[in-house]
């Protein structure tokens, strides 16, 4: 069984996403800027009263994963190639999930010493999603 956790944006300017995100969804920062080192993006996570709504994130560097995703995506009315990142869902067990989309023919990759797993867009209809271990 999944929960919906959040969302994820990757976005190329994120001092005017939460702007915006805060100006037209009234949305407020959960947790300020930080870096993640493994992805090599910022990010910024939002959301309601405490809880967390969303994360938007920006690539640090053209070395970064986001940033070739996002290259890919540029079209004449997306020319920063923003969008949907990443689907997340908490599970009480991510490796039965796991096991269930790989038994499915779909492909997981299991972050080292962690429960989170993240299954393949190519498994999901070109979605990214993220498990957590959870309720």
């Amino acid at each position: 069984m999944l929960s919906f956790k959040h969302f994820t944006v990757a976005v190329h300017d994120l001092d005017e996403a939460v702007t915006n995100y805060q100006a037209r969804l009234g949305l407020s920062v959960v947790a300020d800027k930080a870096h993640n080192n493994i992805g090599n993006f910022d990010f910024v996570v939002l959301g309601y009263e405490g809880k967390t709504f969303c994360h938007l994130i920006c690539p640090s560097s053209e070395e970064s994963p986001i940033y070739r995703l996002m290259q890919d995506r540029v079209n004449p009315l997306n020319p920063h190639g923003e969008g949907i990142y990443l689907l997340a869902f908490d599970t009480p067990s991510t490796d039965e999930v796991a096991k269930q989309v790989e038994a499915g023919g779909g492909r997981v990759n299991r972050a080292p010493n962690s429960s989170n797993v993240w299954v393949h867009p190519l498994s999901t209809n070109f979605v990214l999603m993220e498990l957590f271990q959870g309720s």
